[in-house]
């Protein structure tokens, strides 16, 4: 019994423990900047932005980068007991100070139903500089568009704090969590479609995607098409559009859009990003 026991907490810890089988995008690394990439917005010189789409019921594999920072600068008044801030200000001690990371912790919600994420750290916490990815995969079986945070839990170094004049610890320094907050909010679409026939029915492409000017939409037969902002408000509308549609920045501006194309026999949707 004991030994059946032990192989069940093995395997149990063997399962916690699994990392995600992904490598971290170097032309992200290669920019230095902490944050999680691909960008949710466009950065210039980064060719890749926001989560790619999915289809129900098909395969689904995204990878996260992340660039983990080393350091911060913050107001530390609130982290700290309200008799050491007095004793701060009473030293001339300013409360803004730059704080070494320890170590930096990441997690993703909002996933429609059939798809998960792994890290390729254990518990998703990464030391500080260390960079890593974070997998979502699995096979999507909700459509939809579905706003997907990765929020983000730092773990920073409050150093020892001393008064200038009289050399005496004003507070002798401690690790802190700062407050989770949400990194960044990709916008995943899960598109209704199932199968190669459908796709095949509408034969709608949109090129090139993302654009910094133009885009041009291509259309098998005849189509009403709607565009719809990031806040589904309606820029454009027209029925009956033949072959081709083109969708200017000077129109639109910049940002994300969703274009919902209505055929006699399918309805599909595509984002469409202008930079």
């Amino acid at each position: 019994m004991k030994r059946v026991l032990l192989v069940l907490a093995i395997s149990m810890a063997f399962v916690t423990n699994v990392k995600a089988q992904c490598s971290p995008n170097f032309i992200f690394t290669a920019l230095g900047i902490s944050g999680i990439y691909p960008p949710e917005l466009a950065i210039p010189g980064v060719p890749f932005v926001g989560m790619d789409d999915g289809m129900l019921g098909n395969s689904y594999s995204q990878t996260l980068t992340l660039v983990v920072l080393e350091d911060t600068t913050m107001d530390v008044s609130l982290l700290l007991p309200t008799a050491v801030i007095a004793a701060m200000n009473l030293a001339g001690v300013s409360t803004v100070m730059a704080l070494d990371v320890n170590h930096v912790s990441f997690d993703v919600s909002g996933l429609p139903n059939g798809l998960s994420y792994a890290c390729d750290q254990t518990s998703c916490e990464y030391p500080s500089g260390i960079d890593g990815c974070i997998l979502v995969s699995g096979t999507p079986s909700q459509t939809g568009n579905f706003p997907v945070p990765v929020n983000m839990v730092i773990n920073a170094q409050i150093p020892p704090i001393t008064d200038p004049i009289l050399g005496t610890t004003i507070f002798a320094g401690m690790a802190v969590d700062l407050p989770s907050f949400a990194a960044v909010e990709y916008d995943l679409f899960i598109d209704g479609s199932t199968g190669l026939n459908d796709k095949m029915m509408m034969s709608v492409s949109l090129c090139p995607n993302p654009t910094s000017l133009d885009a041009i939409l291509t259309l098998s037969s005849k189509s009403d098409v709607s565009i719809y902002n990031i806040l589904g408000r309606q820029v454009f509308g027209e029925l009956a559009v033949e072959s081709e549609l083109n969708i200017s920045k000077n129109d639109f501006g910049k940002g994300m859009f969703y274009i919902v194309v209505e055929s006699e026999s399918k309805t599909e949707t595509i984002k469409l990003i202008i930079k």
